[in-house]
């Protein structure tokens, strides 16, 4: 409890996260309300595949892996906040699985919370309705676009074997739309997309084209890190530490 970060303290992917946890939550309520299990089946399943697994998860697996150390003991302020927001999805999901993967669910809890008793006796996860932010279901929709947009350039190149993997490219691309370019403000490109260098120019290729155009992927020159496996302007040899891996051993 010690680690726990605050919401306003927490970067705007895990507030994205909790946003979309209170959405879903309103649903899976609805669905039950009327009976519809269909839908609250597949509401669950979809969140834990494509907002999780697949988005959430992708992004944050370094920072989980990486953002700790001698140096930092408790891990950064990031992977802090990550971790408050696993423990979060954690009580939600497992209450919410429990009336349909019975047995799963049980043994979930069971498992962290020996003592804890049955999972079916807990009453439904208290998920603050203020998490929703119409600010952030846009900004990220906006990234959302221009992430799948970017994954056929980025398969393309990869089975033409020009990286072995999307952590090896360098993307050069250019973007239209003001709207999509103003998504990318303040956030680390790099670990958004998980390549090794994204540079972006403005321009108008095309009028009322909502993506990427001019779109070149090339294998990076910057060598590998040996802990966290980024390709990185400051590591000087593959398989020596960037900044951040030595700052995290120091």
């Amino acid at each position: 409890e010690a680690e726990r970060v605050a919401l306003d303290d927490m970067p705007e992917l895990e507030r994205y996260m909790l946003h979309l946890l209170a959405d879903m939550d309103a649903r899976l309520r609805q669905a039950t309300q009327d009976f519809d299990y269909n839908a609250y089946v597949r509401t669950l399943a979809d969140f834990a595949n494509n907002d999780l697994s697949a988005f959430f998860f992708d992004i944050r697996k370094d920072c989980l892996y990486c953002d700790i150390g001698p140096a930092h003991p408790h891990g950064t302020a990031k992977r802090r906040a990550y971790r408050t927001v696993l423990d979060v999805m954690f009580h939600a999901l497992v209450r919410y699985a429990a009336p349909v993967l019975v047995f799963t669910a049980e043994e979930v809890w069971g498992t962290r919370f020996p003592d804890g008793g049955s999972v079916h006796l807990l009453e439904w996860p208290v998920v603050d309705a203020s998490w929703k932010s119409a600010y952030l279901q846009e900004r990220f929709r906006n990234l959302l676009i221009l992430r799948t947009q970017l994954g056929p350039y980025l398969e393309a190149a990869r089975n033409a074997k020009k990286v072995r993997t999307f952590m090896q490219a360098d993307v050069q691309a250019s973007l239209g739309s003001p709207s999509l370019l103003g998504a990318l403000e303040n956030i680390d490109k790099t670990e958004f997309f998980i390549l090794a260098e994204l540079t972006i120019s403005e321009e108008d290729f095309e009028a009322g084209l909502q993506g990427w155009g001019n779109v070149q992927v090339t294998r990076t020159t910057h060598h590998k890190c040996g802990r966290c496996w980024r390709h990185l302007p400051d590591v000087i040899e593959d398989g020596a530490l960037c900044g951040r891996c030595s700052e995290m051993l120091a």
